[in-house]
């Protein structure tokens, strides 16, 4: 007769340390265009890795587009780069936070 060790295991099973990913640092850039020039912004931003628009506000008056775009706190130098690349005469806001950014929006609790 042959004997089996094994070891059974009701639960976590323990593991090797994984460690946890780095949190996030979000934050908006706000840029304003041509309206003409929205569309190419929106294309060259598709190679900036984490980059994305939230918004595109229209100002019909002035023929201008302005862009809410989220990134991480990493990557700013990378996008103002793109954006200044494809728009050299585009208008670059300032920075916001990504809680600071929820704030103008009337979302204070954070979600």
């Amino acid at each position: 007769m042959a004997y089996a060790a094994y070891c059974e295991s009701f639960g976590l099973t323990p593991s090797l340390h994984v460690p946890r990913p780095v949190a996030v640092r979000w934050v908006v850039m706000d840029v304003t265009v041509r309206s003409r020039d929205a569309l190419r912004v929106r294309r060259a931003l598709v190679n900036c890795a984490g980059a994305g628009i939230l918004r595109c506000i229209p100002q019909l008056d002035e023929h201008r587009a302005r862009l809410e775009i989220r990134l991480t706190a990493h990557s700013t130098a990378e996008v103002m780069d793109c954006v200044m690349a494809c728009v050299p005469d585009g208008v670059i806001g300032p920075l916001v936070s990504w809680r600071r950014h929820l704030q103008r929006r009337g979302l204070s609790h954070g979600l």
